[in-house]
């Protein structure tokens, strides 16, 4: 606990105290004047202002205390230093005050807000507006999921595939990517490869000459990620996108951990499926995801759950067929145009270069400390991202020490981190490791901290 002491806390929590304070004050003089509910209107109205403050910060100087402001803008516990941001994002406060409006909204007038309103109709069409020109798609690609493992079931039930056709994919995959793959393979027979990747890999072009060696005429599909979460690998998409086009082949993309931390654009990318979950990197509610589905690649699939399937209509669904899919969550979907602002009003790029500064950081700190055979994640700056998955110990085969650092980090030193496990040849057993998202509400100190502690518990 005395490496959580090198934190110095006391401005946020003076700023914090002092915010009490002001608006017990407002809280009390309302309640004398006769109710509580101007007070928390003046306190909703603190809240939507909030990103207007975000732009002007923005346009002066971008250091270290632009970026403690940034992080004083999510909700995160006293004294936590949070860094899985690749499991699940926090949301900025603004944002969290929002929701709340929408909601209210919705329920007082649930026909109007189901039917008539822009954001909380059925169809969500502004939202996905809104998502579609943040990805760079246009409005008809895009479908509302609930995260990424929806958006890739949706694909992979939906491919009409048949006996002894190939998907290409790597070892690499989560399981969000390959159940339903697994699923085609027990019920319909078709074959599903995972190729061995580099770790860590070095070039790009090594990545895509696996894929280019193992294709044959069974190939029908490559699926992958847009990044690795076992590795932190950015894999070169655009070039695989193109590789597999060139050879008749669907290309499929799990772009969960990408959507927030990368400046992209879907259709320069080439993808025929992009899956992705907002709530990570970007830092939308849970329970928002994204599905692309290219505009000539909508006619290869089935809908698999759908309100306007009719009979006889055939293979061919459009995003429109499986958006509408019965009533979902439009309050947190509306909340997507937020953290869209809020990320433009960062600046797109300036977030992609603040959380490859810090993977980058903690990349040297881990070579200095345990040796870089110890990192698992790329070094290359093309192929590197906000995840760096690393294991200090001589034995990566060893499941132990490695929880008993994830443990310890959690429950003595209050920094969150994840372990994981994966196989890097199906013939090997797994190798563990401490992976570790570098997020803009992280910062170098948090980064310190975390290397002492891990020295700490292995001393």
């Amino acid at each position: 606990m005395n490496l959580q002491k090198a934190v110095n806390h006391e401005t946020q929590a003076s700023a914090f105290n002092s915010s009490r304070r002001n608006f017990l004050k407002i809280g009390g003089a309302t309640l004398l004047a006769g109710g509580l509910s101007n007070a928390l209107a003046l306190q909703n109205a603190g809240a939507f202002d909030r990103l207007s403050e975000i732009r002007a910060q923005a346009s002066g100087p971008i250091n270290e205390g632009y970026w403690k402001f940034i992080r004083a803008q999510f909700p995160l516990e006293q004294g936590l230093i949070y860094m899985n941001n690749g499991t699940e994002g926090s949301i900025p406060r603004f944002v969290l005050s929002r929701i709340g409006e929408y909601f209210k909204e919705f329920a007082k007038n649930p026909w109007h807000a189901g039917v008539d309103d822009e954001y909380y109709n059925y169809f969500m069409g502004t939202t996905i507006s809104d998502v579609a020109a943040f990805l760079g798609a246009n409005a008809d690609e895009i479908a509302l999921t609930m995260n990424t493992t929806e958006g890739m079931s949706f694909i992979a039930n939906g491919l009409d595939l048949q006996a002894g056709d190939e998907v290409l994919s790597t070892l690499h995959e989560h399981e969000a990517g390959t159940s339903g793959w697994y699923i085609k393979e027990d019920r319909q027979h078709i074959k599903f490869t995972q190729l061995v990747l580099p770790t860590p890999a070095a070039t790009k072009e090594e990545i895509i000459s696996a894929f280019e060696n193992a294709i044959t005429p069974a190939t029908k599909v490559m699926s992958f990620c847009h990044i690795n979460y076992t590795t932190g690998l950015r894999m070169p998409v655009k070039e695989l996108c193109l590789l597999a086009r060139q050879h008749g082949i669907v290309s499929v993309v799990d772009g969960a951990h990408a959507i927030g931390m990368l400046t992209f654009d879907l259709h320069d990318l080439g993808c025929d499926f992009y899956a992705c979950s907002p709530h990570k990197w970007l830092c939308a509610p849970p329970g928002t995801g994204v599905l692309y589905i290219r505009k000539d690649a909508q006619g290869l699939l089935w809908p698999t759950s759908s309100l306007l399937y009719t009979k006889g209509k055939g293979i061919g669904a459009d995003t429109t067929t499986l958006i509408f899919r019965g009533q979902m969550c439009t309050p947190a979907y509306k909340c997507l145009k937020d953290v869209i602002e809020f990320q433009s009003a960062i600046g797109r790029d300036r977030i992609q270069n603040r959380i490859l500064e810090l993977s980058s950081y903690l990349k040297g700190e881990i070579i200095k400390n345990w040796g870089a055979d110890k990192i698992f994640s790329p070094l290359e700056e093309s192929l590197s991202s906000g995840l760096v998955s690393f294991n200090p110990f001589a034995d990566r085969f060893q499941p132990d020490p490695v929880k008993n650092v994830f443990y310890k980090l959690k429950d003595e030193h209050k920094i969150v981190i994840r372990r994981l496990w994966y196989k890097e040849r199906l013939s090997e057993r797994n190798t563990h490791t401490l992976r570790v998202s570098t997020q803009i509400y992280n910062n170098y100190s948090d980064i310190d901290i975390l290397i002492a502690a891990i020295k700490e518990i292995i001393a």
